[in-house]
């Protein structure tokens, strides 16, 4: 493997994001915004508020920075369709040049892929469906069959995956369970001529181990890319090569359940980003929203 496209995910930034773009850019990356998962409230009209505040800040940031960006390698990840902010969402877009991507997460049938193509108010390259769901598993060979250009690649969200399977602990890259779920999504989109792109790594700055996930990627013919948090992960992805010699033995050496439920709820408590929806550890790992929820229900029940 000599390089894979890097479709890095930023936090929004009141300053220096001219800087940041360049750098991702250096490494070839895409860089992406999220409208979906980014901001999150326990109060559902709060979260709707900062939503549209997000929203608001990152159009104008773009625009004001129109004449130094090249919006073919920028995107974003909208609301599903239906949701309360998918009309937003779609507001937005109509006000920016077109994007090079836009990400569908919750995708599980062709119709919510077709109402997107038709409802989109800017050309896109390419529509990015998000395979994240049980449902979305189900309908996999249906969801992939769609024709259209614009579909050529699709995305894997492993968290909430893990969600909608009720899995508690969470299944990661260090699983063979993850793989597997892999080998089933590269399958189907080697059958179908699409390209997959992997879910994130929540360790956002395990060198060694991001390595070993870059060349294990390298048995599988569909992948196209990687979604990064970092940008150490986003220049790894820029060197990534097949490295010499045998990789970790995959194990699930994980936590019994009441154990891992109370360790997630701790340490989000303890670490999260303020105004963001998720926390990184002392040890640089991403605590998604998706498995903190997992956690809370996990204690609760």
């Amino acid at each position: 493997m000599s390089g894979i496209q890097a479709y890095h995910f930023a936090q929004f930034r009141e300053s220096g994001f001219l800087s940041f773009y360049q750098r991702v850019r250096a490494c070839g990356g895409v860089v992406c915004f999220d409208f979906e998962d980014s901001i999150s409230h326990d109060n559902p009209a709060r979260a709707r508020v900062l939503k549209q505040q997000q929203r608001r800040a990152i159009v104008e940031q773009l625009l004001a920075l129109a004449p130094e960006l090249d919006f073919r390698y920028l995107g974003l990840r909208i609301n599903a369709v239906g949701t309360a902010d998918y009309q937003a969402d779609l507001a937005a877009l109509a006000q920016l040049p077109a994007l090079g991507c836009v990400f569908l997460p919750k995708a599980e049938h062709p119709g919510q892929l077709q109402q997107l193509l038709q409802e989109l108010p800017r050309p896109v390259e390419n529509v990015i469906p998000v395979l994240e769901t049980a449902g979305a598993f189900a309908n996999a060979e249906a969801l992939l069959a769609l024709p259209d250009p614009r579909l050529a690649l699709v995305a894997f969200g492993h968290c909430d995956f893990n969600l909608s399977c009720g899995h508690a602990p969470f299944h990661h890259h260090d699983s063979p369970r993850y793989w597997a779920w892999l080998d089933f999504l590269d399958r189907h989109c080697h059958r179908a001529g699409k390209r997959l792109l992997n879910s994130p790594m929540l360790q956002l700055d395990d060198a060694p181990a991001y390595r070993a996930m870059l060349t294990r990627l390298q048995a599988y013919p569909s992948i196209g890319g990687q979604i990064t948090l970092s940008l150490a992960q986003t220049q790894l992805c820029a060197a990534a090569r097949a490295e010499a010699g045998p990789l970790p033995a995959l194990a699930d050496s994980r936590l019994d359940a009441a154990r891992w439920a109370r360790r997630v709820v701790q340490d989000f408590a303890a670490h999260r980003r303020p105004r963001t929806a998720f926390a990184v550890d002392a040890a640089r790992a991403l605590i998604s929203p998706h498995e903190l929820r997992a956690a809370r229900h996990h204690l609760q029940a």
